[in-house]
């Protein structure tokens, strides 16, 4: 991402959403993954500032999403459910400065908290806004998109990687007969969750909930909301609260989120183990973006293919750990239904 950062830029910016004049410079904010955020104050108010990924946004189809995931977002927030969704330009939630594509939030005071930090009620609070969240009134049905790559796909990133010295191609080459193994169970399962669907947000974990004094949750970054398979989504949810990320999972943490789903009204949950299998499918989707981003020197900066190494290795890792439990965590869901 290669937008320079000035204050003619800003003021630009300023001016295109009508919000007063800058108080001084950006100051970047930590932990997005895919887009940059910055924090913007200026004489009217106190702002969230989102550069979107210009690699991610070239792809087909992607406005289109991002439209609909706001639309989700909206429909959440009518259905009470508390979000912060994208300021809006003559109804349009993205929109182009100079070139690069942004959206603008209004900035919460609070924070997103550590996994090491989470605890049954935050849990218990996720689960039952999820719940809520599957139930909104939603009239559209869009149609989910099941990515999966082949065996070649999967060998010419690794060869690449080993020719460039990357850290992680190795250990990707060694499990590449595991990675087609839970690419073709992921494609079994994805025809099973697409006979049950709802709209949901598709990436609540902990770093897109800002909490207001550790009590008060709002969910941001909306743009991978679409189509789900609800029982997926909810087991997805309540791995990332209980610590797959950190290489272990917290039963008390991940009963406490399916349990409040339940008592919301979310009743037997089916296809459970189809469920974590549709998971895997978007942790390796996950992986083989970030090899790309690791090694395309024409597309990606060094700090962007320094993060996309890192999370090679740390996907992977979270995969076979899934992987090597998902007849437990199946029982341990499967007992309370």
């Amino acid at each position: 991402m290669a937008q320079d950062i000035n204050m003619q830029w800003i003021t630009a910016i300023c001016d295109h959403y009508e919000i007063g004049r800058p108080l001084g410079e950006l100051m970047p904010v930590s932990g997005g993954l895919l887009h940059r955020m910055w924090e913007l104050r200026t004489t009217t108010g106190h702002f969230a500032l989102k550069l979107l990924n210009p690699e991610i946004m070239s792809r087909e189809g992607v406005m289109a999403n991002y439209m609909l995931s706001e639309r989700i977002a909206a429909a959440a927030a009518m259905a009470g459910i508390p979000v912060v969704s994208a300021k809006r330009v003559n109804d349009n939630p993205l929109n182009q400065i100079s070139g690069t594509t942004v959206m603008l939030f209004d900035w919460i005071d609070g924070s997103v908290l550590a996994p090491s930090d989470c605890r049954t009620e935050h849990a218990s609070m996720i689960g039952t806004l999820l719940h809520n969240i599957h139930h909104m009134n939603f009239r559209e049905q869009p149609v989910p998109v099941w990515k999966s790559f082949g065996q070649e796909h999967w060998r010419a990133l690794a060869e690449e990687g080993i020719r460039k010295g990357e850290r992680w191609a190795q250990q990707i080459d060694r499990g590449l007969a595991e990675l087609l193994e839970w690419n073709g169970r992921f494609v079994g399962a994805s025809s099973v969750l697409n006979q049950r669907l709802t709209v949901g947000h598709r990436d609540l974990n902990p770093k897109n909930v800002i909490w207001k004094e550790r009590c008060h949750p709002y969910i941001i970054d909306w743009e991978a909301a679409g189509p789900t398979n609800p029982t997926m989504e909810l087991l997805d949810a309540a791995l990332s609260w209980s610590g797959l990320d950190a290489g272990q999972v917290n039963k008390e943490l991940f009963m406490a989120m399916i349990n409040s789903y339940r008592k919301a009204g979310g009743n037997a949950l089916t296809n459970v183990e189809e469920g974590f299998y549709g998971r895997m499918g978007g942790m390796l989707d996950w992986l083989e973006y970030n090899m790309r981003r690791s090694l395309r020197t024409d597309i990606f900066g060094e700090s962007e293919q320094r993060m996309g190494a890192e999370q090679v290795q740390l996907t992977f890792s979270s995969l076979k750990e899934l992987a090597a439990n998902i007849e437990v965590w199946s029982e341990w869901v499967n007992q309370g239904n």
